[in-house]
């Protein structure tokens, strides 16, 4: 027997919706290896998707001492479209600063968005 609590119009309505509550827009750049010509590599970013609906909250914060240098980390929660491709390697870039991409919740048949968690760099 098929499920008949939501038709796929009615999600597909409530995802475009969930767009109108991301007030932010961001970039988000996605990692290519270069060669260095000395036999190595090197990561460069650039930009893959530009004004990117989203929301950005900031969740937690670490306090640590790292090589006699005292050091916050934050934690942060990305909200964007459904549909919209992150990686676990991407940068994000938001007008409060450019932040890693560590985690990409991709969520179950009946998500309405998508959370990746973020550090801050």
């Amino acid at each position: 027997m098929a499920n008949s609590l939501l038709q796929d119009f009615d999600l597909t309505y409530i995802r475009n919706e969930a767009k109108t509550a991301m007030p932010d827009l961001v970039q988000i750049q996605r990692r290519t290896m270069t060669s260095d010509k000395q036999g190595g590599y090197t990561s460069e970013y650039a930009n893959v998707y530009e004004n990117v609906p989203a929301r950005l909250m900031s969740e937690t914060g670490t306090e640590s001492v790292e090589e006699g240098r005292h050091v916050l980390q934050s934690k942060h929660t990305l909200t964007v479209a459904y549909s919209q491709s992150v990686d676990q390697t991407d940068r994000v870039i938001h007008s409060s600063g450019t932040y890693e991409v560590f985690f990409v919740d991709v969520g179950d048949s009946w998500a309405t968005a998508k959370q990746c968690q973020l550090r801050k760099i």
